[in-house]
């Protein structure tokens, strides 16, 4: 009986002395906290997109500070496998007051390719301004998009007039394909006296080796007359205006003249006549001048 009682103690005893052993194995020691007050952090802004369709202007990354105080140049580290992207300067500059500044990265947009997704980090390498509350670290992902070639001049002699100015983009794919953005707008739609419906996101054409000129064959152009729906139709699409089918063309160098019928009801009322558009490239001429308008 006395052997079992032993045997019981010390069986308690070890158990007890292994229980100390792990608690002081697995004891939580919180990591020191930070006086954000006190000290000066950097880190990319949380709120910033991470996912972006890049159209060749260089990429702006945000980066924050806990305080505005003084000023302060941070140094930063770009990683990408690709080999495409690059900081346009290893360095970021906090002026004193400001608790935020811009890093941009910069890229060859032709060596971009539209079937891929490109990922790279922008890193804060300056260790002493480097928090566990701010991220150092910012991964992007990209894709190539339409590229913004800027601004053109677009002049509608049939419907609004003009000449209104537009964004241009070209084709990620290198053809020369091109989108004239918003090319009839709500403001230009009403201030022409039409009835403007829903916005037509862009007109897409393209231009082949001798400066030929196709679009899609029928134009849903988003607003209507006299409770009609307004359409433009390719000439082809009419047997009686299929010749001027060949005024599609640019007349210049950054000039495109456009041509078809203009109609409404999706061909049930029509003038029985083509009218014509003009786009005046980035760098082109004014279109007023050229137009005598």
């Amino acid at each position: 009986m006395k052997k079992n009682i032993i045997s019981k103690v010390i069986l308690a005893s070890a158990f007890a002395l292994a229980l100390v052993s792990c608690s002081q194995e697995f004891k939580y020691e919180p990591a020191a906290a930070e006086d954000l007050s006190k000290s000066t952090y950097v880190g990319a802004d949380i709120n910033a997109a991470r996912y972006l369709e890049i159209a060749g202007e260089d990429i702006a990354i945000s980066f924050v500070r806990n305080n505005k105080e003084g000023a302060l140049d941070v140094n930063l580290a770009i990683e990408d496998t690709s080999n495409i992207f690059s900081l346009k300067s290893p360095t970021i500059s906090f002026a004193d007051g400001d608790s935020a500044t811009t890093a941009y990265v910069k890229y060859d947009y032709d060596k971009l390719d539209m079937k891929y997704t490109y990922g790279f980090t922008v890193s804060i390498t300056d260790k002493d301004v480097i928090s566990s509350y701010m991220p150092s670290t910012f991964p992007l992902t990209c894709i190539k998009a339409w590229q913004n070639l800027g601004i053109a001049q677009f002049y509608d002699d049939w419907w609004v007039g003009g000449p209104f100015e537009k964004t241009l983009l070209k084709s990620p794919d290198g053809s020369d394909t091109y989108r004239i953005v918003e090319p009839w707008n709500e403001e230009e739609v009403t201030d022409g006296g039409l009835t403007f419906v829903e916005q037509m996101p862009y007109l897409e054409f393209s231009v082949d080796s001798k400066g030929n000129i196709t679009y899609g064959p029928k134009i849903d152009l988003g607003f209507t007359f006299n409770g009609k729906t307004c359409h433009n139709w390719y000439p082809g699409l009419v047997g009686s205006m299929a010749a001027d089918a060949t005024k599609n063309v640019m007349i210049m160098d950054k000039v495109a003249q456009f041509c078809w019928v203009p109609l409404m009801n999706s061909g049930a009322s029509w003038w029985g006549k083509t009218a014509v558009a003009y786009l005046s490239f980035p760098g082109g001429p004014d279109l007023a001048e050229l137009l005598g308008l």
